[in-house]
């Protein structure tokens, strides 16, 4: 335990030096400006409109994707693991700890965002804390599924564009999840089936990850 947690203070502490969360947020809030004022939306339905929040969400994970890959890569850092003896099931864990940690308030700044930028009526303060809690499944299931993608890219000449090319195709349904979910909620509808998607795909990528996350780490 103390070494996961050791393990959580140094990822956190990179995330911080590099200053990646920031980044993420100006990147999220110049996607819903371009959204809002590049797309003709004051006559689309609101039901249509939650997928703003979500795709400048995952466009902005996808940047912290990338640069915690480029950190890891320049400061030699899976070397360094490797070197350390430390037990790979525990580095994907505490990975994927920090990445679902980092995402939450990434989420609450899309939806803030989300609801200064558009057209919507402002939610009553429990359909708020219902959209705002729609990070947990979405981050369960998109941090294993980041530093699965890390694992498989941090070896390639070409990281950048394979990180890409995996997460958009892997993370589509999480997307879909996420928009129903967010949907379903502001509508007053249960959104029971949307978070048994989104658990569903923590599943798959965390039993996934800790099947191949060592012989990817190790290639």
């Amino acid at each position: 335990m103390k070494l996961i947690w050791s393990l959580i203070v140094n990822e956190l502490r990179l995330y911080h030096a590099q200053r990646g969360l920031q980044f993420a947020f100006i990147l999220a809030l110049a996607l819903l400006g371009i959204f809002r004022f590049g797309i003709p939306v004051d006559n689309v339905q609101s039901a249509t409109l939650e997928i703003f929040p979500a795709v400048a969400y995952l466009i902005a994970n996808l940047q912290l994707l990338l640069m915690a890959i480029g950190w890891e890569s320049d400061a030699y850092a899976y070397r360094y693991y490797a070197m350390s003896g430390i037990p790979l099931a525990s580095l994907f864990f505490a990975k994927s700890i920090v990445s679902f940690l980092v995402q939450i308030p990434l989420w609450l700044f899309c939806i803030a965002g989300f609801l200064l930028f558009f057209p919507v009526e402002t939610p009553s303060v429990t359909i708020m804390i219902a959209m705002l809690v729609t990070c947990l499944p979405l981050g369960l299931a998109l941090a294993p599924a980041g530093q699965l993608i890390a694992a498989m890219a941090q070896h390639s000449t070409q990281k950048n564009f394979l990180a890409i090319a995996l997460f958009l195709p892997l993370c589509l349904p999480v997307l879909i999840a996420a928009t129903g979910r967010l949907s379903a909620v502001i509508q007053g509808l249960d959104p029971l089936r949307y978070d048994a998607l989104l658990i569903a795909a923590a599943l798959v990528f965390s039993g996934a990850g800790n099947l191949l996350f060592g012989y990817l780490f190790e290639e």
